[in-house]
């Protein structure tokens, strides 16, 4: 029998699919997603808890969940299935301005008979592209976007490109062939409506106010362009001096999984789950029998880009919400995206034709060595005790288009969480005239210019530090006065305040502001702080867009680094709902703030915004190396003592190492 927080296996999947279809017989439909609705906090808290006290009880029922486009009738619902009973128990119309996210499958089923269209390929032989010349032509799929608040009809935008034209090779980097227009095609219409030409002209033309549809230049598009390549079979000169790099555990793992994804790993107790959304969520997080967390996820990610000139000015996705983090996971491979041994997790999705699919390995799980725990060395003795910190690595990697994100939950044996995101793949380019410059973002090759952008995530964490009632706490380190009590001026202290409303508020470098999580029912014995954690977050620029604009109203969870709004039951994404098309942030969690709820020593949410704001490098083409982002969660008050003074120290008998031309042990003995 599946756990309450399994995601929907192949069968209960098939079985919502049927029910779905046999609900609009005889109509065609495209399926967005299915899969398990969370159960209401109310039922499955009781019941996990029932669980680890060996005292099972019903568990909840198991409600998938759908989204779908009616395709005759032009029209998109919701719909929510109870599989214990196989009853359909509501139905939800979607009604404009809100849209149902994009897929793959919809842009590569456009692709197929775009090069046959009028439109696209009037365009085509502006650009001098026509004959043969059209195999090489190759296309990004993207969300159209919205630059305005009315109703717009549900719409796909695609940046045009083409293979190397000497070798359409289909690995070829169509990244450094950018055409200069952008098809747009009607979903529900099902046809091309028009194309939008795109500025390629440099800052002084712009000033002087370039008339954008003047597309003589164009002519000869690609010429003058050179190939860019990165698949390794296409690049030339590699390097013949790397040595293998082995990791082996040969008794196996530290770690445990049972069949229903339940880990467990030095003092650590979660479960792991995924869904089409948010993809890798980690569910009931215990430490040593303690309550931390119950539920961490990234919620939501926002990319927005730095061109005003129109098409481009469209340029704004948001990659959760409009494809889906878990839509978009990679199968990963033994020897290439995790070393060592390894287990992977799969993930079940629903095709819009509704035969469902099990993408292999969507997550890896492995240990992995990540240096020094702690140390100390008695100058006076000069014995040493070290040890060595063992991280679990829970990983997922993402490809959304030209951009890879890799997402990996990091956990220690001092009851630490790391989340770090690295961003990578290929800057997302577009056509300028050669020998021109533009200070919307930097040219990476003739003709090839890599705009600015943003890439802004949120974090939710749904806290349970001991218990559910908890608070947020805010804390400034302040210089004292300069007075009788503090007479050379040296003093300073760390102040407190609690959230008492749901709110923003943002960081504060120069007070070293931090925030904890707290049980303010429960004290540490030795310090007298209520018991909790410290989210050692990234306080980075957030969305460069000013107040009135509808980039700024679609995007409010990217305007303040911290939210702390109350539980509510399946209120996930910190951008809203729908955000495809969106020209407003509904049922984020600006809204979720504005209820103006009590937030203190209560069920609550802290979500977190953080980001990397990406003005291109050449060392960032043809492919990216990652950039890294970090955000941690620290127990702080909530032990005695230091939770890691029992692993086993570091010594060579245990860790085999070896050094050049000679061994030695790592410590004194």
């Amino acid at each position: 029998m599946p756990h309450p927080l399994d995601q929907l296996n192949p069968e209960e999947l098939q079985r919502a699919v049927g029910h779905l279809k046999n609900y609009h017989k005889g109509k065609q439909l495209h399926i967005k997603n299915i899969h398990l609705e969370e159960p209401p906090k109310s039922l499955l808290g009781p019941y996990l808890q029932a669980e680890k006290a060996g005292k099972p009880i019903a568990p909840p029922p198991r409600i998938a969940y759908g989204y779908y486009y009616i395709m005759d009738d032009k029209k998109a619902e919701e719909i929510w299935i109870d599989l214990d009973t196989n009853q359909i128990t509501k139905v939800v119309m979607v009604a404009l301005p809100q849209h149902l996210p994009m897929d793959q499958d919809e842009a590569n089923h456009i692709e197929t008979f775009m090069y046959d269209d009028p439109l696209v390929l009037g365009a085509l032989k502006e650009c001098g592209i026509e004959g043969e010349a059209i195999k090489t032509v190759a296309s990004d799929g993207w969300m159209y976007g919205c630059d305005e608040i009315t109703s717009v009809s549900r719409h796909m935008m695609f940046l045009m490109y083409s293979r190397d034209p000497k070798t359409n090779h289909p690995e070829s980097n169509i990244y450094a062939f950018p055409l200069p227009f952008v098809p747009v095609y009607d979903i529900l219409e099902k046809k091309f409506v028009r194309i939008d030409w795109c500025a390629t002209s440099g800052d002084d033309d712009d000033a002087n106010g370039i008339n954008y549809t003047t597309r003589q230049k164009y002519k000869f598009a690609l010429e003058g362009h050179q190939a860019s390549e990165y698949y390794p079979d296409l690049v030339p000169n590699k390097r013949t001096d790397l040595k293998p790099y082995n990791v082996l555990q040969p008794e196996g793992p530290s770690f445990t999984v049972d069949e229903s994804n339940l880990v467990q790993w030095q003092k650590w107790r979660f479960r792991v789950g995924f869904n089409p959304r948010e993809g890798l969520v980690l569910h009931d997080v215990d430490y040593d029998g303690r309550r931390t967390f119950y539920r961490l996820s990234v919620s939501e990610m926002a990319v927005p880009y730095g061109d005003p000139r129109p098409p481009l000015h469209r340029k704004m996705a948001f990659d959760f919400g409009d494809v889906g983090g878990g839509k978009c996971a990679n199968e990963l491979s033994l020897g290439c995206d995790c070393l060592g041994t390894i287990k992977y997790f799969d993930g079940h999705l629903v095709e819009p034709n509704g035969n469902v699919l099990t993408r292999k390995g969507v997550i890896c799980m492995h240990e992995q060595d990540d240096g020094i725990l702690w140390k100390h060395t008695n100058y006076r003795t000069e014995a040493a005790a070290v040890v060595r910190r063992r991280i679990l690595v829970l990983q997922t990697i993402l490809t959304v288009g030209n951009y890879e994100y890799i997402f990996a939950w990091h956990l220690d044996q001092a009851a630490n969480i790391q989340l770090e995101i690295r961003a990578t793949g290929i800057v997302s380019t577009q056509a300028i005239d050669h020998g021109k410059r533009s200070r919307y973002g930097t040219v990476v090759g003739p003709g090839v210019l890599a705009t600015s952008h943003q890439h802004i995530f949120s974090v939710r964490i749904d806290p349970a530090i001991d218990g559910n009632k908890n608070s947020v706490s805010v804390h400034d380190t302040v210089i004292t006065p300069w007075d009788e009590r503090n007479p050379k001026g040296t003093g300073f202290i760390n102040t407190k305040r609690y959230i008492d409303e749901s709110s923003a508020f943002d960081a504060n470098i120069a007070s070293n502001r931090y925030v904890k999580i707290v049980n303010e029912n429960k004290i540490n014995p030795i310090t007298g702080n209520p018991v909790g954690f410290k989210l050692a977050a990234a306080p980075t620029a957030l969305l460069m867009a000013p107040p009135g604009t509808v980039a700024r109203s679609r995007a409010a969870f990217a305007t303040h680094h911290f939210w702390v709004t109350k539980h509510k039951d399946n209120e996930f994404y910190a951008g809203g709902v729908w955000t495809n098309q969106s020209a407003k942030e509904v049922g984020g969690v600006q809204e979720a703030v504005n209820r103006r709820d009590n937030v203190r020593n209560e069920d609550i949410v802290l979500w977190h915004s953080f980001g990397l704001t990406h003005h291109p490098r050449i060392e960032d083409y043809p492919v990216m190396p990652v950039e890294v982002l970090k955000v941690g969660l620290h127990p702080n008050d909530f032990f005695t003592e230091n939770p890691a003074i029992d692993v086993p120290p570091s010594t060579q008998q245990f860790n085999r190492s070896v050094e050049v031309f000679q061994t030695r042990s790592c410590h004194r003995m």
